[in-house]
């Protein structure tokens, strides 16, 4: 048996913050009401999250790079290329993968009982601080890839991607935003230590083999406790924690749960709906946010389930989407004011072909043209 206190190094927390003040509930019921959506408000581009105006109510306000929301003044010149296709600078695609390379090497020395270190994730982690217009490109790349990698690999990188979006729009401070970028990358490391054919298993679990799976938090709340990281690891602990007492491994509800684990809780539910798992495909992504929103269970808070709809777009750049009249366009603006009418480049007709000419439709500003569903690469014509 591996002890944890032998896999672990010392490393020096950042300072802890005051935990926020609750923030009211919003009803769920219906998307629209709960976002407040303003239709006169213009798209955003693609670029980095603009905190609200308002200055939270902490220690140290958050000194990151800021983005006035901007309306292209010739859209017809806006063009989006498949995320297959499109550039991202190699600092985006370093920090994507890099990621994915510290977790395997991680998992290596959990496996062979070496200690651990958390110089690495939290460079990288710093890196994103600095620049959050990375995280912007990082998330595009989070739905090109990961559906066809080692889950427990490429899924608590996407996972960091989103919790650190969330906590950047609710103003997180530079310390918050590494302890749950460190919780969010880190919350199955637990996975790294059990029996591999439990955990790769592709039918229902026993009971047995569930108790199994559940022990994942504790180890990793352990390691980060070790590490002296408690918020980390009780963020960790509880990631599986549900607003109406029905997750594990300790049944919580409510303000019983760390905002941490809230926000890690969607992001990995989102995640885990929208990339391939052994038993089932992925659904789009649209289809996921509007399940994960409109959750009549409550389980997950309604305040985080409003961040989270404001910053992972029902339809997200680069994204097909067919209207009503048949036509196939591209995603190339979001507007995080009216998610269900982003502006499209119409790339095939409503007879089916590819189109010749460009063509951009603001759908925030027509009754007559409406997302009817959304369309995988796959389905466009070649």
């Amino acid at each position: 048996m591996v002890r944890i206190s032998d896999l672990v190094k010392g490393s020096t927390p950042p300072p802890a913050s005051k935990s926020d003040d609750p923030v009211d509930g919003v009803r769920l019921s219906n998307l629209s009401e709960l976002l407040k959506w303003d239709k006169k408000a213009p798209p955003t581009k693609v670029g980095p999250d603009k905190p609200p105006d308002a200055a939270p109510d902490r220690q140290t306000e958050v000194p990151l790079e800021k983005s006035p929301a901007a309306v292209p003044e010739k859209p017809s010149e806006q063009k989006a290329a498949p995320i297959s296709e499109r550039g991202f600078s190699p600092d985006s695609k370093t920090l994507y993968f890099n990621a994915q390379t510290y977790l395997r090497e991680i998992r290596e020395q959990l496996i062979a009982g070496r200690p651990i270190t958390l110089k690495q994730p939290l460079e990288m982690i710093g890196q994103m601080i600095a620049n959050p217009s990375l995280v912007d490109e990082m998330y595009q790349l989070t739905l090109a890839f990961g559906h066809e990698t080692d889950m427990y690999i490429a899924s608590p990188v996407n996972s960091m991607i989103y919790s650190f979006k969330i906590g950047m729009r609710m103003g997180y401070t530079p310390e918050k935003l590494t302890e749950i970028c460190l919780a969010a990358l880190h919350h199955d490391i637990g996975m790294y230590l059990l029996p591999d054919n439990i955990i790769r298993k592709g039918g229902k679990l026993t009971e047995s083999e569930f108790a199994v799976i559940r022990k994942h938090t504790e180890t990793g709340r352990d390691l980060f406790t070790a590490l002296n990281y408690p918020n980390v690891g009780r963020a960790i602990h509880e990631h599986h924690e549900r607003e109406n007492g029905q997750g594990y491994p300790a049944g919580l509800k409510g303000d019983e749960i760390s905002e941490y684990a809230k926000i890690i809780g969607i992001c990995d539910s989102y995640e885990a709906m929208t990339h391939d798992r052994p038993h089932k495909k992925a659904a789009a992504q649209y289809i996921s946010v509007l399940q994960l929103a409109g959750s009549k269970d409550m389980l997950f808070a309604p305040h985080i389930v409003k961040m989270f709809l404001e910053v992972i777009t029902l339809y997200p750049i680069g994204s097909y989407v067919r209207l009503n009249n048949k036509a196939i366009g591209v995603v190339v603006e979001t507007n995080p004011n009216n998610p269900l009418k982003p502006i499209v480049r119409i790339v095939v007709d409503g007879h089916g072909k590819k189109t010749l000419e460009e063509k951009l439709i603001n759908l925030a500003e027509t009754n007559i043209l409406t997302i009817a569903a959304g369309v995988s690469a796959n389905e466009l014509p070649v």
